[in-house]
Protein backbone atom coordinates (compact mmCIF):
# COMPACT_ATOMS: atom_id res chain seq x y z
CA UNK A 1 0.00 0.00 0.00
CA UNK A 2 1.31 3.22 -0.77
CA UNK A 3 1.65 6.09 1.65
CA UNK A 4 0.67 9.62 1.26
CA UNK A 5 3.72 11.58 0.50
CA UNK A 6 5.10 13.65 3.45
CA UNK A 7 8.30 15.41 2.11
CA UNK A 8 8.86 17.22 5.49
CA UNK A 9 8.75 14.78 7.20
CA UNK A 10 11.04 12.62 5.38
CA UNK A 11 13.77 15.54 4.76
CA UNK A 12 13.55 15.98 8.46
CA UNK A 13 14.75 12.25 9.02
CA UNK A 14 16.99 12.65 6.76
CA UNK A 15 18.38 16.07 8.11
CA UNK A 16 18.10 14.48 11.81
CA UNK A 17 20.38 11.85 10.86
CA UNK A 18 23.29 14.41 9.85
CA UNK A 19 22.88 12.74 5.98
CA UNK A 20 24.42 15.25 3.05
CA UNK A 21 22.32 15.28 -0.01
CA UNK A 22 20.56 17.57 -1.94
CA UNK A 23 17.48 17.75 -3.64
CA UNK A 24 16.88 17.43 -7.29
CA UNK A 25 13.93 15.87 -9.17
CA UNK A 26 10.35 17.58 -9.15
CA UNK A 27 10.32 18.02 -5.37
CA UNK A 28 13.43 20.29 -6.11
CA UNK A 29 11.34 22.46 -8.91
CA UNK A 30 8.30 22.48 -6.12
CA UNK A 31 10.72 24.33 -3.57
CA UNK A 32 12.35 26.92 -6.43
CA UNK A 33 8.39 27.90 -7.03
CA UNK A 34 7.03 25.32 -9.54
CA UNK A 35 4.22 23.24 -9.24
CA UNK A 36 3.81 20.85 -5.72
CA UNK A 37 2.74 17.80 -8.21
CA UNK A 38 5.03 14.79 -7.21
CA UNK A 39 4.84 11.41 -6.50
CA UNK A 40 8.16 10.93 -4.42
CA UNK A 41 10.98 12.98 -3.27
CA UNK A 42 14.15 12.59 -5.28
CA UNK A 43 17.68 13.85 -3.45
CA UNK A 44 21.32 13.17 -4.35
CA UNK A 45 23.79 11.71 -2.03
CA UNK A 46 27.71 11.77 -2.20
CA UNK A 47 29.75 8.23 -2.93
CA UNK A 48 30.83 8.51 0.58
CA UNK A 49 30.83 5.21 3.06
CA UNK A 50 30.01 7.44 6.49
CA UNK A 51 27.08 9.06 4.67
CA UNK A 52 25.64 5.83 3.25
CA UNK A 53 26.01 4.44 7.14
CA UNK A 54 23.25 7.45 7.74
CA UNK A 55 21.33 7.18 5.32
CA UNK A 56 20.28 3.80 5.85
CA UNK A 57 19.93 5.08 9.62
CA UNK A 58 17.63 7.32 8.44
CA UNK A 59 15.12 4.90 5.92
CA UNK A 60 15.51 2.26 8.63
CA UNK A 61 13.67 5.19 11.34
CA UNK A 62 11.14 5.26 7.87
CA UNK A 63 10.25 2.34 7.30
CA UNK A 64 11.92 2.02 4.09
CA UNK A 65 11.19 -1.02 1.71
CA UNK A 66 13.05 -1.41 -1.35
CA UNK A 67 10.56 -0.87 -4.48
CA UNK A 68 11.56 -1.50 -8.19
CA UNK A 69 14.84 -2.56 -9.58
CA UNK A 70 17.80 -0.78 -8.31
CA UNK A 71 20.42 0.27 -10.72
CA UNK A 72 24.05 1.10 -10.02
CA UNK A 73 23.43 4.83 -8.93
CA UNK A 74 19.69 4.53 -8.26
CA UNK A 75 17.36 2.91 -5.80
CA UNK A 76 13.78 3.52 -4.65
CA UNK A 77 11.81 3.15 -1.60
CA UNK A 78 8.68 2.98 -0.01
CA UNK A 79 8.51 4.44 2.82
CA UNK A 80 6.22 5.64 5.85
CA UNK A 81 6.65 9.32 4.64
CA UNK A 82 5.72 8.32 1.37
CA UNK A 83 8.46 7.30 -1.74
CA UNK A 84 11.93 7.98 -2.00
CA UNK A 85 14.66 7.81 -4.86
CA UNK A 86 18.46 8.11 -3.62
CA UNK A 87 20.47 8.63 -6.47
CA UNK A 88 24.28 8.01 -5.55
CA UNK A 89 26.74 10.66 -7.36
CA UNK A 90 30.49 9.21 -7.90
CA UNK A 91 31.41 12.32 -9.60
CA UNK A 92 30.27 15.83 -9.22
CA UNK A 93 28.10 15.35 -5.78
CA UNK A 94 30.69 17.85 -4.18
CA UNK A 95 29.78 21.06 -7.51
CA UNK A 96 26.02 20.39 -7.32
CA UNK A 97 25.98 20.90 -4.00
CA UNK A 98 28.16 23.65 -4.54
CA UNK A 99 25.70 25.60 -6.91
CA UNK A 100 22.78 24.90 -5.40
CA UNK A 101 21.23 26.83 -2.21
CA UNK A 102 19.80 26.46 1.02
CA UNK A 103 16.07 26.71 1.51
CA UNK A 104 13.52 27.38 3.51
CA UNK A 105 11.14 24.36 2.63
CA UNK A 106 8.79 24.78 5.80
CA UNK A 107 8.50 24.25 9.46
CA UNK A 108 12.18 25.52 10.10
CA UNK A 109 13.10 22.83 7.71
CA UNK A 110 16.40 24.21 5.34
CA UNK A 111 17.62 21.67 2.94
CA UNK A 112 20.48 21.87 0.07
CA UNK A 113 18.35 22.35 -3.47
CA UNK A 114 19.80 21.89 -6.69
CA UNK A 115 20.67 25.21 -8.92
CA UNK A 116 17.67 26.06 -11.42
CA UNK A 117 20.76 25.60 -14.38
CA UNK A 118 21.47 21.63 -12.96
CA UNK A 119 17.35 20.88 -12.55
CA UNK A 120 16.97 21.66 -16.27
CA UNK A 121 19.94 19.92 -17.12
CA UNK A 122 18.91 16.57 -15.17
CA UNK A 123 15.22 17.30 -16.86
CA UNK A 124 16.78 17.58 -20.20
CA UNK A 125 18.60 14.00 -19.93
CA UNK A 126 16.10 12.55 -17.90
CA UNK A 127 13.40 13.37 -21.38
CA UNK A 128 11.71 15.20 -19.11
CA UNK A 129 10.06 18.20 -21.47
CA UNK A 130 7.07 19.61 -19.07
CA UNK A 131 9.94 19.88 -16.40
CA UNK A 132 11.99 21.76 -18.81
CA UNK A 133 9.37 24.28 -19.80
CA UNK A 134 7.84 24.35 -15.86
CA UNK A 135 11.65 25.62 -15.03
CA UNK A 136 11.96 27.82 -18.18
CA UNK A 137 8.86 29.46 -17.16
CA UNK A 138 10.39 30.16 -13.48
CA UNK A 139 13.24 31.48 -14.45
CA UNK A 140 11.66 34.52 -16.40
CA UNK A 141 9.84 36.85 -14.26
CA UNK A 142 6.27 36.99 -13.97
CA UNK A 143 4.51 40.39 -15.66
CA UNK A 144 1.17 41.66 -15.01
CA UNK A 145 -0.92 41.49 -18.49
CA UNK A 146 -3.89 42.72 -19.34
CA UNK A 147 -5.94 40.90 -21.64
CA UNK A 148 -9.01 42.60 -23.56
CA UNK A 149 -11.67 40.97 -24.84
CA UNK A 150 -15.62 42.00 -26.17
CA UNK A 151 -18.52 40.10 -24.30
CA UNK A 152 -21.96 40.37 -24.51
CA UNK A 153 -21.52 43.90 -22.02
CA UNK A 154 -18.76 45.27 -24.35
CA UNK A 155 -15.19 45.15 -23.98
CA UNK A 156 -13.35 44.06 -20.90
CA UNK A 157 -10.75 43.98 -19.53
CA UNK A 158 -9.03 41.07 -17.55
CA UNK A 159 -5.59 41.58 -15.67
CA UNK A 160 -3.60 38.22 -15.30
CA UNK A 161 0.02 37.17 -14.28
CA UNK A 162 2.27 35.00 -16.41
CA UNK A 163 5.87 34.75 -17.75
CA UNK A 164 7.11 37.09 -20.59
CA UNK A 165 6.92 34.51 -23.15
CA UNK A 166 2.99 34.23 -22.66
CA UNK A 167 2.82 38.25 -22.94
CA UNK A 168 4.83 38.45 -26.77
CA UNK A 169 2.78 35.26 -27.59
CA UNK A 170 -0.38 36.85 -27.01
CA UNK A 171 0.69 40.25 -28.52
CA UNK A 172 1.61 38.32 -31.68
CA UNK A 173 -1.83 36.60 -31.50
CA UNK A 174 -3.68 39.60 -31.16
CA UNK A 175 -4.83 39.72 -34.50
CA UNK A 176 -5.30 36.50 -35.85
CA UNK A 177 -8.62 35.98 -35.53
CA UNK A 178 -9.13 39.06 -38.07
CA UNK A 179 -6.24 37.62 -40.77
CA UNK A 180 -7.49 34.44 -40.93
CA UNK A 181 -11.41 35.76 -41.25
CA UNK A 182 -9.65 38.24 -44.07
CA UNK A 183 -7.79 35.34 -45.78
CA UNK A 184 -10.71 33.17 -46.07
CA UNK A 185 -13.48 35.30 -47.15
CA UNK A 186 -11.54 38.40 -48.36
CA UNK A 187 -13.02 37.78 -51.93
CA UNK A 188 -15.77 35.15 -51.82
CA UNK A 189 -16.24 35.73 -55.84
CA UNK A 190 -12.78 34.06 -56.56
CA UNK A 191 -13.69 31.12 -54.23
CA UNK A 192 -16.83 30.28 -56.09
CA UNK A 193 -16.42 28.40 -59.47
Amino acid sequence: MTQPLEPLRMLSTLRSHGVAFVLVGETAIAARGGPIDFEAVEICIPEDQQNLRRVCLALQHLGAIPVGPDAADRSSYQTVAGGLDVIELRDGFAELSERGSDENLGNGLVARVASMADLTEMARDAGDLAGVVTLAALETDVVHIVMEHEDEFGPTREAHSGPRWVDRLLVRLEGVDEFLTRTVYRDEHQMRS
